[in-house]
Protein backbone atom coordinates (compact mmCIF):
# COMPACT_ATOMS: atom_id res chain seq x y z
CA UNK A 1 0.00 0.00 0.00
CA UNK A 2 1.61 3.20 -1.27
CA UNK A 3 -1.02 5.47 0.18
CA UNK A 4 -2.72 4.09 3.56
CA UNK A 5 -5.25 7.30 4.01
CA UNK A 6 -6.53 6.67 0.59
CA UNK A 7 -5.92 2.78 0.49
CA UNK A 8 -4.42 3.32 -2.71
CA UNK A 9 -1.89 0.02 -3.64
CA UNK A 10 1.46 0.22 -5.53
CA UNK A 11 -0.23 -0.83 -8.91
CA UNK A 12 -2.56 1.53 -8.78
CA UNK A 13 -0.04 4.32 -8.36
CA UNK A 14 1.46 2.29 -11.60
CA UNK A 15 -1.47 2.41 -13.79
CA UNK A 16 -2.19 5.75 -13.19
CA UNK A 17 1.96 6.73 -13.96
CA UNK A 18 1.97 4.44 -17.31
CA UNK A 19 -1.15 6.18 -18.34
CA UNK A 20 0.57 9.77 -18.59
CA UNK A 21 1.01 10.92 -15.03
CA UNK A 22 4.39 12.77 -14.67
CA UNK A 23 3.86 14.61 -11.49
CA UNK A 24 2.67 13.59 -7.74
CA UNK A 25 -0.13 15.82 -8.09
CA UNK A 26 -1.29 14.13 -11.25
CA UNK A 27 -0.77 10.93 -9.98
CA UNK A 28 -3.46 12.35 -6.91
CA UNK A 29 -5.38 13.45 -9.37
CA UNK A 30 -5.84 10.26 -11.16
CA UNK A 31 -5.86 7.99 -8.16
CA UNK A 32 -6.48 9.82 -5.32
CA UNK A 33 -2.83 8.71 -3.78
CA UNK A 34 -1.15 11.51 -1.95
CA UNK A 35 -4.08 13.81 -1.68
CA UNK A 36 -4.75 13.35 1.82
CA UNK A 37 -1.83 13.80 5.16
CA UNK A 38 1.06 14.14 2.18
CA UNK A 39 3.26 11.32 3.95
CA UNK A 40 3.09 8.92 0.58
CA UNK A 41 4.15 11.71 -1.50
CA UNK A 42 8.09 11.14 -1.35
CA UNK A 43 7.20 7.57 -2.28
CA UNK A 44 5.13 8.45 -5.59
CA UNK A 45 8.09 10.68 -6.70
CA UNK A 46 10.09 8.18 -6.15
CA UNK A 47 8.36 5.86 -8.27
CA UNK A 48 7.73 8.39 -10.88
CA UNK A 49 11.36 8.96 -10.83
CA UNK A 50 12.32 5.19 -11.21
CA UNK A 51 9.26 5.01 -14.23
CA UNK A 52 11.27 8.15 -15.80
CA UNK A 53 14.67 6.17 -15.59
CA UNK A 54 13.74 3.01 -17.14
CA UNK A 55 11.81 4.49 -19.86
CA UNK A 56 13.67 3.81 -23.70
CA UNK A 57 15.66 6.56 -24.92
CA UNK A 58 14.29 6.98 -28.85
CA UNK A 59 16.48 5.59 -31.33
CA UNK A 60 17.90 7.95 -34.32
CA UNK A 61 19.65 5.30 -36.33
Amino acid sequence: MVCLCRGVSGRKVERAISHGASTVDEVGDVCQAGTSCGTCRETIHEMLLARVAVRPRPSFA
